[in-house]
């Protein structure tokens, strides 16, 4: 990772706001026995419109004082209109940063890269995700302007990051660089592992122990019982070459390889050699095995929400031609929340996506879209040259990521607000 920034949002709407500002006292600011334009108050005192000239009872520096105030009202008058002026050019200047364009840049913003939906929302709610179309921008005018910097990366890395894309095509190189973790280290008592040494990259835990979480706040009824949906078992996770040889070979022997090679991908080739990927199933506490087919409220529940955990159902009924793997509803692939929520929101598989990628370049225009839940994004690739290393143009002022495709570029990543 290469920049760093704390992976919580930043505050909404600015700060609040202060009562009273600067103690101003109330209800006009006149006390109870002040004296009226510096002339106390007499009791009973009658005063006399045709009063000669010069009579010492009502000195000229009445008429004056009035005139003062009548000049001290039209100020505040004044000073009201400004000071509603300053309040309206605020709540603009708000609105428009909070849209993450067109805004001042916070430069004293901290950037991790820990971030990005590379570690989870703990978000709760089960509704069907509200898909929002999204946006395309104009980049900067100039290559690289002053808000920019390189970053280089090696040719190595184009086969690193939470993008890159396995099939049969693109083979794994397992020199991923993820850091993998025990899914039974992590378990929350919301989900159960077949397998204790089952691991996954530890980004991709943290969210995968939150998506289940949220989903175990919720019922389900499997046969005649109500019960919570804390059932989900990590039936598969991460595979060695040699495990995914045997199972190919196990599965070629029985049933021919045409058919085996739709729902095992080839040694080198699998997805679950990343860490990234895990395949899931039901297992009840009194001891019944199911399948997603068994009870749809979990696959249900997955497709709407496990774009909010940056995962995705990665082998769709209707991708097969492009996949060249079978429907699997219980496979999953962690790719990071934006890309989760693009692809879940348009219906396209993970080759479509790293396709569509390439048309939004650095210098032409960039991808944004804002999610589902209020998070602006802007996304660019950038090919990678025929050198043994690229220069990566990255935002300073913004927290971003990069990560290769696996094929033949570089996914930058900016998360604006």
């Amino acid at each position: 990772m290469n920049n760093n920034y704390n992976n919580n949002r930043p505050p909404r709407n600015g700060g609040s706001r202060q009562q009273n500002p600067g103690n101003r006292p109330q209800n006009g600011g006149r006390g109870q026995n002040m004296p009226v334009n510096g002339v106390p108050r007499q009791q009973g005192a009658q005063y006399q419109y045709n009063r000669p000239v010069g009579n010492p009872q009502y000195p000229p520096v009445r008429h004056r004082s009035r005139k003062q105030a009548q000049r001290a009202a039209g100020m505040v008058v004044l000073l009201a209109v400004i000071l509603v002026m300053l309040l309206v050019s605020v709540i603009i200047f708000a609105a428009r940063c909070a849209t993450g364009f067109g805004g001042a840049v916070d430069t004293d913003s901290e950037t991790t890269s820990d971030v990005m939906g590379f570690s989870s929302d703990t978000a709760t709610d089960t509704a069907a995700a509200v898909i929002t179309d999204p946006v395309v921008t104009e980049p900067p005018e100039t290559e690289l302007d002053a808000a920019y910097e390189y970053v280089t990366k090696s040719a190595e890395d184009v086969h690193r990051g939470y993008q890159i894309l396995v099939n049969y095509q693109n083979p794994y190189n397992f020199d991923g660089g993820f850091k993998l973790g025990t899914l039974y280290g992590a378990k929350n008592g919301c989900y159960k592992v077949s397998n204790t040494t089952d691991s996954l990259d530890t980004a991709a835990l943290r969210s995968f122990a939150d998506m289940m979480s949220a989903i175990s706040q919720n019922t389900a009824v499997i046969g005649e019982e109500t019960v919570k949906m804390d059932d989900i078992i990590i039936t598969s996770s991460d595979r060695t070459y040699e495990f995914q040889e045997q199972l190919y070979g196990a599965r070629v022997d029985q049933y021919g390889e045409e058919y085996a090679s739709l729902y095992v991908a080839m040694p080198g080739h699998s997805e679950h050699h990343t860490g990234l990927a895990l395949d899931l199933a039901i297992y009840t506490d009194g001891g019944h095995s199911y399948t997603f087919d068994d009870i749809d409220e979990y696959p249900t529940w997955l497709k709407a929400n496990a774009h909010k955990f940056g995962f995705v159902e990665r082998y769709q009924a209707d991708k097969t031609a492009i996949t060249k793997i079978a429907y699997e509803n219980w496979h999953y692939r962690y790719i990071g929340k934006p890309h989760a929520f693009y692809i879940t929101a348009n219906g396209l598989c993970l080759e479509e996506y790293i396709d569509l990628l390439r048309g939004f370049t650095f210098n032409g225009k960039h991808l944004a879209i804002t999610d589902d839940e209020g998070c602006s994004w802007e996304m660019y690739f950038v090919p990678a040259g025929d050198a043994q290393s690229t220069d990566v143009p990255v935002p300073k002022h913004f927290s971003w990521e990069i990560s290769g495709n696996n094929v033949d570029g570089f996914i930058v990543t900016v998360k604006k607000s």
